[in-house]
């Protein structure tokens, strides 16, 4: 299993010596969803960049950031026609405002309509040379998304085993709720007649009581539920949707068991349960 939460980062060189660097984040989310900065030179690129990101993962919000760290070697144009326009508008401020002063050449550098640089753009050997960075960043992703899942994974496990226990001793505790009960409901009787008790009446109320009260099934579901989840645990395809759906049926469960239950220990550890599942969603929320 995998968690959501990951960081990877690669660069890569053109033909004309520029360098750049892809970093890629992701963060949990319901789905997939991918957000991508770069130059305008590798826009065409952008499709392929989400489709290398797709078919690698199934869910997480993923940001890719793609930035220059050195200029290449491509030749710087010179467009004459506005340099020479800049020039005469300057010569007729001169003329008819009385401005003095010469247009230099350092003037004109200043001014980034007369200058480009000149990008031959080839999307093939751009894409050729960026993927490999991207599947490097990926690869740092995945790596860290898996050593975030085997923690993730060791707690879901020390949580399942606490609520497991808890399981256990409810179900321990429940035959003795019906011998609290069955002695409760004797004293009462006796408190209100002076007659002799009649058992049959205090065995049909005990009856009645424990099939109210019978919450065998609840710790079967449980305790089932419990194993579903540990055998999620070892897959390595994604499962975060399967786990928050079994953490809401044994919240469904233990919910189901603190109403049926008026013993004040059962109550109490099914408070316990919810405690334990509510840490265990939080976990979950962040698998993929």
């Amino acid at each position: 299993m995998k968690s959501m939460t990951g960081y990877g980062r690669g660069e890569f060189t053109l033909e004309d010596g520029a360098t750049y660097r892809v970093e890629a984040r992701s963060l949990n989310h319901r789905y997939i969803d991918v957000n991508i900065r770069m130059p305008d030179r590798f826009l065409p690129l952008e499709m392929r960049i989400r489709e290398t990101i797709k078919n690698r993962f199934k869910r997480g919000s993923f940001a890719v950031y793609i930035n220059s760290t050195s200029a290449g070697q491509a030749p710087i144009g010179v467009n004459l026609d506005v340099a020479r326009r800049y020039l005469e508008c300057a010569e007729e401020l001169k003329e008819k405002l009385g401005v003095k002063g010469d247009a230099t050449v350092e003037v004109l550098f200043r001014i980034r309509d007369i200058f480009s640089q000149k990008e031959e753009v080839d999307v093939e050997k751009d894409w050729q040379a960026m993927e490999e960075a991207l599947l490097e960043a990926l690869d740092g992703i995945e790596e860290m998304r898996r050593r975030e899942g085997e923690f993730l994974k060791k707690g879901i496990e020390e949580g399942l085993s606490s609520i497991e226990r808890l399981a256990n001793s409810i179900e321990e505790l429940a035959p003795e709720s019906v011998r609290s009960f069955r002695e409760r409901i004797r004293e009462e009787i006796e408190r209100l007649v002076s007659e002799k008790v009649d058992e049959a009446r205090i065995a049909t109320e005990v009856a009645i009581y424990s099939e109210r009260v019978n919450i065998n099934e609840e710790i079967t579901r449980l305790k089932s539920h419990i194993k579903q989840m540990r055998g999620y645990l070892e897959l390595e395809e994604p499962i975060g949707r399967k786990l928050d759906f079994l953490c809401q049926e044994l919240l469904r469960e233990a919910n189901t068991i603190a109403s049926k239950s008026q013993d004040v220990e059962i109550v109490q550890k099914t408070v316990d349960i919810k405690g334990e599942l509510e840490k265990i969603r939080e976990q979950v929320q962040n698998i993929e």
